[in-house]
Protein backbone atom coordinates (compact mmCIF):
# COMPACT_ATOMS: atom_id res chain seq x y z
CA UNK A 1 0.00 0.00 0.00
CA UNK A 2 1.49 4.09 -0.88
CA UNK A 3 2.42 5.21 2.37
CA UNK A 4 -0.27 8.04 1.58
CA UNK A 5 -3.11 5.69 1.46
CA UNK A 6 -2.73 4.85 4.75
CA UNK A 7 -3.16 8.64 6.35
CA UNK A 8 -5.75 9.02 4.06
CA UNK A 9 -7.97 5.85 5.42
CA UNK A 10 -7.06 7.34 8.51
CA UNK A 11 -8.28 10.50 8.63
CA UNK A 12 -11.00 10.19 6.76
CA UNK A 13 -11.53 7.23 9.79
CA UNK A 14 -11.46 9.57 12.42
CA UNK A 15 -14.03 12.20 10.66
CA UNK A 16 -16.31 9.64 10.51
CA UNK A 17 -15.86 8.55 14.04
CA UNK A 18 -16.32 12.10 14.78
CA UNK A 19 -19.31 12.73 12.53
CA UNK A 20 -21.34 10.15 14.68
CA UNK A 21 -19.78 11.70 17.88
CA UNK A 22 -21.51 14.98 16.68
CA UNK A 23 -24.98 13.30 15.96
CA UNK A 24 -25.02 11.26 19.17
CA UNK A 25 -23.78 14.43 20.87
CA UNK A 26 -16.10 49.88 -3.92
CA UNK A 27 -14.29 47.67 -6.25
CA UNK A 28 -10.54 48.01 -6.42
CA UNK A 29 -7.23 45.84 -6.45
CA UNK A 30 -6.96 45.20 -2.66
CA UNK A 31 -4.77 42.03 -2.00
CA UNK A 32 -3.64 41.17 1.99
CA UNK A 33 -0.62 39.43 3.01
CA UNK A 34 1.99 38.70 5.23
CA UNK A 35 5.27 37.10 5.80
CA UNK A 36 5.18 35.25 8.98
CA UNK A 37 8.71 33.49 10.54
CA UNK A 38 9.16 30.00 11.72
CA UNK A 39 9.84 31.69 15.58
CA UNK A 40 5.93 33.06 15.15
CA UNK A 41 4.41 29.67 14.61
CA UNK A 42 3.59 26.57 15.87
CA UNK A 43 5.55 24.32 14.34
CA UNK A 44 8.10 26.49 13.90
CA UNK A 45 8.28 26.51 9.82
CA UNK A 46 7.88 30.17 8.35
CA UNK A 47 4.09 30.83 6.35
CA UNK A 48 3.99 32.92 3.40
CA UNK A 49 -0.10 34.46 2.54
CA UNK A 50 -1.81 36.17 0.12
CA UNK A 51 -5.34 36.97 -0.62
CA UNK A 52 -5.43 38.08 -4.19
CA UNK A 53 -7.93 40.47 -5.71
CA UNK A 54 -8.71 41.89 -8.83
CA UNK A 55 -11.60 43.50 -10.78
CA UNK A 56 -10.76 41.86 -14.31
CA UNK A 57 -9.39 38.59 -14.41
CA UNK A 58 -11.92 36.60 -11.74
CA UNK A 59 -10.16 32.71 -13.39
CA UNK A 60 -6.93 31.55 -12.34
CA UNK A 61 -5.54 27.97 -12.37
CA UNK A 62 -2.18 26.47 -11.04
CA UNK A 63 0.62 25.85 -13.35
CA UNK A 64 3.90 23.53 -13.02
CA UNK A 65 6.61 24.01 -15.38
CA UNK A 66 10.51 24.17 -15.83
CA UNK A 67 11.77 27.40 -15.55
CA UNK A 68 15.05 29.01 -16.97
CA UNK A 69 17.24 27.78 -13.68
CA UNK A 70 14.34 25.72 -11.32
CA UNK A 71 11.02 24.29 -11.67
CA UNK A 72 8.21 26.30 -10.53
CA UNK A 73 4.48 26.15 -8.94
CA UNK A 74 2.48 29.20 -9.56
CA UNK A 75 -0.66 31.03 -9.47
CA UNK A 76 -1.64 32.57 -12.76
CA UNK A 77 -4.26 34.15 -14.75
CA UNK A 78 -6.24 31.41 -16.95
CA UNK A 79 -4.14 30.63 -19.81
CA UNK A 80 -1.63 33.35 -19.01
CA UNK A 81 2.34 32.10 -18.45
CA UNK A 82 3.89 35.59 -18.75
CA UNK A 83 3.28 36.27 -15.12
CA UNK A 84 2.34 34.57 -12.00
CA UNK A 85 0.85 35.94 -8.84
CA UNK A 86 2.03 33.53 -5.59
CA UNK A 87 4.58 30.96 -6.87
CA UNK A 88 6.92 28.07 -5.01
CA UNK A 89 10.41 26.92 -6.83
CA UNK A 90 11.96 23.48 -6.59
CA UNK A 91 14.54 25.08 -3.65
CA UNK A 92 11.94 26.04 -1.81
CA UNK A 93 11.95 29.74 -2.68
CA UNK A 94 8.10 31.60 -2.29
CA UNK A 95 7.48 34.97 -3.06
CA UNK A 96 3.96 37.18 -3.43
CA UNK A 97 3.16 40.82 -3.48
CA UNK A 98 0.39 43.15 -3.27
CA UNK A 99 -0.29 46.03 -5.12
CA UNK A 100 0.83 49.04 -3.92
CA UNK A 101 0.68 52.15 -6.13
CA UNK A 102 2.24 54.69 -3.80
CA UNK A 103 5.56 53.81 -5.27
CA UNK A 104 4.86 54.66 -8.85
CA UNK A 105 6.99 57.01 -10.37
CA UNK A 106 5.93 58.79 -12.98
CA UNK A 107 7.20 58.14 -16.60
CA UNK A 108 8.56 54.69 -15.50
CA UNK A 109 7.53 52.49 -17.95
CA UNK A 110 10.76 49.90 -18.85
CA UNK A 111 11.46 46.34 -18.07
CA UNK A 112 9.83 43.95 -15.58
CA UNK A 113 6.03 45.11 -13.94
CA UNK A 114 4.59 42.84 -10.57
CA UNK A 115 3.98 39.42 -12.22
CA UNK A 116 7.03 39.17 -14.63
CA UNK A 117 9.46 40.37 -11.62
CA UNK A 118 7.87 37.75 -9.64
CA UNK A 119 8.06 34.68 -12.43
CA UNK A 120 11.76 36.11 -13.07
CA UNK A 121 12.67 35.39 -9.26
CA UNK A 122 10.91 32.26 -9.17
CA UNK A 123 12.91 31.03 -12.17
CA UNK A 124 16.44 32.14 -11.00
CA UNK A 125 15.91 32.90 -7.31
CA UNK A 126 17.25 30.16 -4.23
CA UNK A 127 17.53 32.97 -1.18
CA UNK A 128 15.65 36.08 0.13
CA UNK A 129 19.60 37.75 -0.44
CA UNK A 130 19.11 35.84 -4.25
CA UNK A 131 15.73 38.26 -4.80
CA UNK A 132 17.47 40.95 -3.54
CA UNK A 133 20.03 41.09 -5.46
CA UNK A 134 17.63 40.84 -8.42
CA UNK A 135 16.02 44.68 -7.69
CA UNK A 136 19.48 45.73 -7.67
CA UNK A 137 20.12 44.51 -10.58
CA UNK A 138 16.97 46.27 -12.05
CA UNK A 139 17.06 49.09 -10.14
CA UNK A 140 19.72 49.71 -13.12
CA UNK A 141 18.11 47.86 -15.91
CA UNK A 142 14.81 49.20 -15.53
CA UNK A 143 11.10 47.68 -14.18
CA UNK A 144 7.78 48.67 -13.95
CA UNK A 145 7.26 47.45 -10.23
CA UNK A 146 4.89 49.02 -7.92
CA UNK A 147 4.29 46.30 -4.84
CA UNK A 148 4.96 44.75 -1.68
CA UNK A 149 6.91 41.40 -2.61
CA UNK A 150 7.16 38.54 0.72
CA UNK A 151 9.53 36.15 0.22
CA UNK A 152 10.47 32.70 2.72
CA UNK A 153 13.37 30.37 1.24
CA UNK A 154 14.42 27.02 2.54
CA UNK A 155 17.43 28.57 4.72
CA UNK A 156 15.32 30.41 7.06
CA UNK A 157 14.92 33.85 5.35
CA UNK A 158 11.96 35.47 5.09
CA UNK A 159 11.54 39.28 3.99
CA UNK A 160 9.14 41.60 2.66
CA UNK A 161 10.40 43.78 -0.13
CA UNK A 162 8.62 47.65 -0.97
CA UNK A 163 9.77 47.68 -4.94
CA UNK A 164 9.10 50.78 -6.74
CA UNK A 165 10.37 51.40 -10.71
CA UNK A 166 14.22 52.28 -9.37
CA UNK A 167 14.45 51.59 -6.05
CA UNK A 168 13.17 49.28 -3.17
CA UNK A 169 13.62 48.57 0.53
CA UNK A 170 13.98 45.39 2.61
CA UNK A 171 12.47 44.62 5.53
CA UNK A 172 14.02 41.46 7.64
CA UNK A 173 11.14 39.45 9.22
CA UNK A 174 13.52 37.93 11.38
CA UNK A 175 14.84 41.11 12.79
CA UNK A 176 13.62 42.40 15.72
CA UNK A 177 13.81 45.98 15.51
CA UNK A 178 11.84 45.71 12.03
CA UNK A 179 9.67 42.93 12.94
CA UNK A 180 8.96 42.32 16.97
CA UNK A 181 6.72 39.77 16.74
CA UNK A 182 8.25 37.84 13.75
CA UNK A 183 5.96 39.03 10.74
CA UNK A 184 5.28 41.50 8.51
CA UNK A 185 2.07 42.39 6.99
CA UNK A 186 1.20 44.52 4.01
CA UNK A 187 -2.20 45.26 2.18
CA UNK A 188 -2.31 48.23 -0.44
CA UNK A 189 0.29 50.93 0.67
CA UNK A 190 3.79 50.78 1.47
CA UNK A 191 5.25 52.52 4.86
CA UNK A 192 8.33 54.03 2.76
CA UNK A 193 5.69 56.23 0.46
CA UNK A 194 4.19 56.31 3.92
CA UNK A 195 7.28 57.37 5.69
CA UNK A 196 5.92 55.28 8.86
CA UNK A 197 7.65 52.62 10.46
CA UNK A 198 8.18 49.29 9.20
CA UNK A 199 5.65 47.66 10.70
CA UNK A 200 3.08 50.51 11.75
CA UNK A 201 0.86 50.73 14.83
CA UNK A 202 -2.34 50.09 13.65
CA UNK A 203 -3.97 53.90 14.75
CA UNK A 204 -1.18 55.06 12.24
CA UNK A 205 -2.49 53.79 8.72
CA UNK A 206 -6.33 54.85 10.01
CA UNK A 207 -7.84 56.23 6.70
CA UNK A 208 -5.25 55.01 4.48
CA UNK A 209 -6.52 53.22 1.36
CA UNK A 210 -6.57 49.25 3.00
CA UNK A 211 -5.74 50.37 6.22
CA UNK A 212 -8.33 48.71 8.06
CA UNK A 213 -7.45 45.42 6.12
CA UNK A 214 -3.84 45.68 7.42
CA UNK A 215 -5.17 46.22 11.14
CA UNK A 216 -7.66 43.46 10.70
CA UNK A 217 -4.89 41.04 9.63
CA UNK A 218 -2.24 42.32 12.09
CA UNK A 219 -5.16 41.64 15.06
CA UNK A 220 -5.53 38.04 13.98
CA UNK A 221 -2.06 37.51 13.96
CA UNK A 222 -1.37 39.14 16.99
CA UNK A 223 -4.23 36.67 18.54
CA UNK A 224 -2.39 33.76 17.96
CA UNK A 225 1.24 34.28 19.36
CA UNK A 226 2.32 33.18 22.56
CA UNK A 227 1.28 36.50 24.42
CA UNK A 228 -2.07 36.62 22.72
CA UNK A 229 -5.83 35.72 23.92
CA UNK A 230 -4.94 32.25 21.93
CA UNK A 231 -1.84 31.55 22.93
CA UNK A 232 0.81 29.56 20.46
CA UNK A 233 -1.47 28.46 17.92
CA UNK A 234 -0.39 29.84 14.49
CA UNK A 235 -1.01 27.75 12.14
CA UNK A 236 -1.15 26.73 8.28
CA UNK A 237 -4.88 25.71 9.02
CA UNK A 238 -5.51 28.96 10.75
CA UNK A 239 -4.42 30.90 8.27
CA UNK A 240 -6.62 29.22 5.37
CA UNK A 241 -9.49 29.40 7.84
CA UNK A 242 -9.60 32.15 9.66
CA UNK A 243 -7.18 34.88 7.48
CA UNK A 244 -8.22 33.93 4.21
CA UNK A 245 -12.05 33.98 5.03
CA UNK A 246 -12.17 36.55 7.71
CA UNK A 247 -15.07 39.28 7.28
CA UNK A 248 -15.20 41.92 9.51
CA UNK A 249 -16.16 45.50 9.72
CA UNK A 250 -14.25 48.70 8.67
CA UNK A 251 -13.85 48.73 13.00
CA UNK A 252 -12.54 45.26 12.77
CA UNK A 253 -15.23 43.52 14.62
CA UNK A 254 -16.14 40.45 12.86
CA UNK A 255 -19.90 39.53 11.85
CA UNK A 256 -22.01 37.27 13.92
CA UNK A 257 -22.18 34.32 12.90
CA UNK A 258 -18.73 34.30 10.97
CA UNK A 259 -15.29 32.24 11.36
CA UNK A 260 -13.81 34.61 13.63
CA UNK A 261 -17.56 36.07 14.50
CA UNK A 262 -19.64 35.26 17.77
CA UNK A 263 -22.41 32.08 17.41
CA UNK A 264 -25.23 33.62 16.08
CA UNK A 265 -26.96 33.97 12.42
CA UNK A 266 -24.76 36.23 9.57
CA UNK A 267 -26.40 39.40 8.88
CA UNK A 268 -29.06 38.75 5.52
CA UNK A 269 -25.89 41.15 3.67
CA UNK A 270 -22.48 41.40 4.21
CA UNK A 271 -20.40 44.42 2.83
CA UNK A 272 -16.93 43.47 1.65
CA UNK A 273 -15.70 46.86 0.94
CA UNK A 274 -13.50 46.52 4.17
CA UNK A 275 -13.32 42.62 4.66
CA UNK A 276 -10.19 40.63 3.97
CA UNK A 277 -12.64 38.61 2.19
CA UNK A 278 -13.72 40.62 -0.51
CA UNK A 279 -15.95 40.48 -3.73
CA UNK A 280 -13.11 40.89 -5.77
CA UNK A 281 -10.71 38.19 -4.35
CA UNK A 282 -10.12 35.64 -6.82
CA UNK A 283 -7.95 33.23 -5.32
CA UNK A 284 -5.70 32.98 -2.04
CA UNK A 285 -2.02 30.95 -0.95
CA UNK A 286 -0.62 29.88 2.32
CA UNK A 287 2.50 28.67 1.33
CA UNK A 288 4.14 26.31 4.58
CA UNK A 289 7.92 26.21 4.55
CA UNK A 290 10.30 23.85 5.50
CA UNK A 291 12.86 24.23 8.45
CA UNK A 292 16.59 24.63 7.81
CA UNK A 293 17.87 21.22 6.59
CA UNK A 294 14.64 19.58 5.61
CA UNK A 295 13.49 19.10 2.01
CA UNK A 296 12.58 22.22 0.34
CA UNK A 297 10.26 20.03 -2.12
CA UNK A 298 7.82 19.16 0.86
CA UNK A 299 6.82 23.75 1.02
CA UNK A 300 3.91 22.99 0.50
CA UNK A 301 1.36 25.60 -1.74
CA UNK A 302 -2.41 25.66 -0.40
CA UNK A 303 -4.46 27.15 -2.71
CA UNK A 304 -8.04 28.20 -2.85
CA UNK A 305 -9.15 29.16 -6.31
CA UNK A 306 -12.39 31.06 -6.13
CA UNK A 307 -13.20 33.67 -3.33
CA UNK A 308 -12.19 31.44 -0.25
CA UNK A 309 -15.51 32.05 1.07
CA UNK A 310 -16.75 29.44 -1.36
CA UNK A 311 -14.30 27.65 -2.29
CA UNK A 312 -11.54 24.78 -0.41
CA UNK A 313 -8.11 24.65 -0.26
CA UNK A 314 -6.04 22.59 -1.99
CA UNK A 315 -2.24 21.65 -1.67
CA UNK A 316 0.33 21.30 -4.57
CA UNK A 317 3.63 20.63 -4.56
CA UNK A 318 6.57 21.89 -6.92
CA UNK A 319 7.31 18.27 -7.31
CA UNK A 320 4.68 17.39 -8.80
CA UNK A 321 4.70 15.98 -12.32
CA UNK A 322 0.99 16.89 -13.37
CA UNK A 323 -1.69 19.07 -11.29
CA UNK A 324 -5.26 17.76 -11.41
CA UNK A 325 -7.84 19.50 -13.18
CA UNK A 326 -9.25 20.70 -9.80
CA UNK A 327 -6.46 23.52 -10.43
CA UNK A 328 -5.85 22.99 -13.82
CA UNK A 329 -6.91 24.42 -17.14
CA UNK A 330 -6.64 27.34 -19.67
CA UNK A 331 -10.15 28.91 -18.67
CA UNK A 332 -9.27 28.09 -14.87
CA UNK A 333 -9.49 24.86 -12.42
CA UNK A 334 -12.23 23.85 -11.65
CA UNK A 335 -12.61 24.53 -8.41
CA UNK A 336 -11.92 27.82 -9.42
CA UNK A 337 -15.12 27.76 -11.86
CA UNK A 338 -17.41 26.47 -9.61
CA UNK A 339 -16.08 29.04 -6.76
CA UNK A 340 -16.87 31.75 -9.01
CA UNK A 341 -20.16 30.68 -9.97
CA UNK A 342 -21.60 30.21 -6.13
CA UNK A 343 -20.40 33.97 -5.50
CA UNK A 344 -22.10 34.90 -8.51
CA UNK A 345 -25.52 33.41 -7.28
CA UNK A 346 -24.95 35.18 -4.23
CA UNK A 347 -23.61 38.86 -4.73
CA UNK A 348 -25.91 41.51 -3.56
CA UNK A 349 -27.38 44.19 -6.56
CA UNK A 350 -24.34 46.36 -6.07
CA UNK A 351 -21.74 43.94 -6.45
CA UNK A 352 -20.36 45.37 -3.31
CA UNK A 353 -21.31 42.18 -1.21
CA UNK A 354 -22.68 38.89 -0.87
CA UNK A 355 -25.87 37.44 0.36
CA UNK A 356 -25.58 35.17 3.13
CA UNK A 357 -28.50 32.52 3.26
CA UNK A 358 -26.09 29.94 1.63
CA UNK A 359 -23.15 30.62 3.09
CA UNK A 360 -23.18 28.30 6.70
CA UNK A 361 -24.13 25.25 4.29
CA UNK A 362 -21.41 25.75 2.01
CA UNK A 363 -18.97 26.07 5.29
CA UNK A 364 -20.86 22.76 7.06
CA UNK A 365 -20.38 21.11 3.66
CA UNK A 366 -16.95 22.38 2.41
CA UNK A 367 -14.45 22.70 5.86
CA UNK A 368 -14.33 19.38 7.65
CA UNK A 369 -13.23 17.92 3.84
CA UNK A 370 -10.90 20.84 3.88
CA UNK A 371 -10.06 20.15 7.32
CA UNK A 372 -9.14 16.40 6.14
CA UNK A 373 -6.71 17.52 3.90
CA UNK A 374 -4.99 19.43 6.11
CA UNK A 375 -4.67 16.54 8.28
CA UNK A 376 -3.69 14.06 6.14
CA UNK A 377 -0.53 16.50 4.46
CA UNK A 378 0.44 17.32 7.87
CA UNK A 379 0.93 13.95 8.86
CA UNK A 380 2.76 12.82 5.42
CA UNK A 381 4.94 16.20 6.15
CA UNK A 382 5.88 14.14 9.20
CA UNK A 383 6.73 11.49 7.59
CA UNK A 384 8.70 13.58 4.88
CA UNK A 385 11.39 14.33 7.58
CA UNK A 386 12.94 11.21 7.60
CA UNK A 387 11.76 10.37 4.18
CA UNK A 388 11.75 12.45 1.65
CA UNK A 389 9.00 12.00 -0.64
CA UNK A 390 9.41 11.49 -4.50
CA UNK A 391 7.50 13.36 -7.60
CA UNK A 392 5.19 10.12 -7.53
CA UNK A 393 4.21 10.27 -4.19
CA UNK A 394 3.65 14.28 -4.54
CA UNK A 395 1.63 13.61 -7.61
CA UNK A 396 -0.50 10.82 -6.29
CA UNK A 397 -1.01 12.60 -3.10
CA UNK A 398 -1.68 15.80 -4.84
CA UNK A 399 -4.20 14.47 -7.33
CA UNK A 400 -6.05 12.33 -4.98
CA UNK A 401 -7.12 15.33 -2.31
CA UNK A 402 -7.80 17.27 -5.38
CA UNK A 403 -10.22 14.73 -6.43
CA UNK A 404 -11.84 15.19 -3.20
CA UNK A 405 -11.88 19.29 -3.04
CA UNK A 406 -13.45 19.11 -6.51
CA UNK A 407 -16.47 16.43 -5.77
CA UNK A 408 -16.75 18.70 -2.67
CA UNK A 409 -17.18 21.27 -5.06
CA UNK A 410 -19.36 19.68 -7.23
CA UNK A 411 -21.74 18.23 -4.40
CA UNK A 412 -21.84 22.01 -3.00
CA UNK A 413 -22.87 23.15 -6.85
CA UNK A 414 -25.65 20.26 -6.87
CA UNK A 415 -26.91 21.83 -3.69
CA UNK A 416 -27.14 25.25 -4.28
CA UNK A 417 -29.02 24.50 -8.19
CA UNK A 418 -31.73 22.12 -6.28
CA UNK A 419 -32.53 24.60 -3.86
CA UNK A 420 -32.88 27.79 -6.66
CA UNK A 421 -35.18 25.05 -8.15
CA UNK A 422 -36.86 25.35 -4.92
CA UNK A 423 -37.63 28.98 -5.39
CA UNK A 424 -41.13 30.32 -5.91
CA UNK A 425 -41.55 31.30 -9.90
CA UNK A 426 -42.34 34.47 -10.60
CA UNK A 427 -45.80 35.79 -11.88
CA UNK A 428 -45.79 36.72 -15.42
CA UNK A 429 -45.48 40.13 -16.34
CA UNK A 430 -49.08 41.90 -16.85
CA UNK A 431 -49.14 43.93 -19.72
CA UNK A 432 -51.82 46.53 -20.72
CA UNK A 433 -54.27 45.33 -22.94
CA UNK A 434 -53.69 46.60 -26.59
CA UNK A 435 -56.29 49.46 -27.51
CA UNK A 436 -58.68 47.87 -30.27
CA UNK A 437 -60.49 49.81 -32.64
CA UNK A 438 -64.10 49.55 -32.78
CA UNK A 439 -65.79 47.50 -35.53
CA UNK A 440 -65.91 48.90 -39.14
CA UNK A 441 -63.48 51.85 -38.18
CA UNK A 442 -61.68 52.74 -41.45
Amino acid sequence: MRPWLSVVRTACQAAFSGLLMAVVVSPSPACTTAVITGKATADGRPLLWKSRDTTGLPRNEVVVYEGERFRVLAVVNAGDRDEVWMGVNSTGFCIENSLSRDLAVEGKRRGPGNGAIMKLALETCTTVEDFRQLLEQTDETGRRTVGNFGVIDAAGGAALFEAGPETFQMFDANDPEVAPHGYIVRANFATTARGVPPAPNTTVVEGTYSGERYARACRLIDDRLPDGRQGDDLTVDYVLRSMCRDLADGTGIPFEGSVNGPAGELPDEVNTSATISRTTTVSAAVFHGVKPGEDPLSTTMWVQLGDPKFSIAVPCWVACESLAEAVAGEYGGAICSIAATLREWNLTEDRDGVQTDHLPQVWDDVWPVEDRLIAVVLEMRRRWETTPGTPREYTELHRHLATQALDAMREELADMKAAALTLPTPPPPAFTPAHQEPAGAP
